[in-house]
């Protein structure tokens, strides 16, 4: 008998040959990039989320807040305090309607807008408070006090209250630019 040997007549059929490693290769690629993909796919989003208070733009200035009416201060020159009541807002939370400060207006008369100022005293950030008697604002903390214009007049602390922007709106409301400043500094800088 005669031996006769079969010869595979197409060389991508045999499992040695170099096209079969290719495809194998490209298989195996593709398999990785999509699996890849389908991984990756629902991340990106997640991570947009996650970091998204971290790219919100943090506007210059304070918050405009309404505060009361300028009826609310008629038939008195002596300064009065209020609440600053707003919606609080961290990175991923907003809360409802608080108080979250106050401010002393100052009635100036002659239809010009009141004076406002922070009840934060500059030194250590106690509230401070207005003494008729004296006619001053007094902080309790460390005896800082300070003139019905705001500026110091002695204690400790490095500066003169805060004043804020004040604006009437729609004839009667009073509405300030609400902001907080860094306490112990002599400069006013808002934080």
């Amino acid at each position: 008998m005669s031996e006769t040997t079969l010869t595979n007549p197409d060389p991508a059929a045999d499992p040695s040959s170099p096209a079969k490693g290719r495809r194998s290769l490209l298989k195996a690629v593709l398999a990785v990039l999509v699996g890849a993909g389908i991984l990756i796919a629902p991340v990106i989003p997640g991570l947009a989320l996650l970091t998204s208070p971290l790219r919100r733009k943090k506007g210059k200035g304070g918050q405009s807040l309404r505060i009361t009416t300028v009826d609310a201060l008629l038939g008195s020159n002596l300064p009065q305090r209020f609440q600053v009541v707003a919606t609080r807002r961290d990175a991923w939370n907003e809360y409802p309607p608080e108080p979250i400060a106050g401010v002393y207006l100052v009635p100036q008369g002659d239809g010009k807008p009141p004076r406002a100022f922070s009840t934060t005293c500059p030194h250590l950030g106690c509230a401070v408070d207005y003494k008729n008697t004296n006619g001053e604002y007094q902080c309790p903390c460390h005896t800082s006090a300070f003139a019905l214009n705001g500026q110091k007049i002695y204690g400790p602390s490095p500066r003169g209250l805060d004043e804020l922007p004040v604006e009437i709106r729609n004839g009667n409301e009073i509405w300030i630019d609400y902001q907080r400043f860094q306490i112990g500094t002599s400069k006013k800088i808002a934080v």
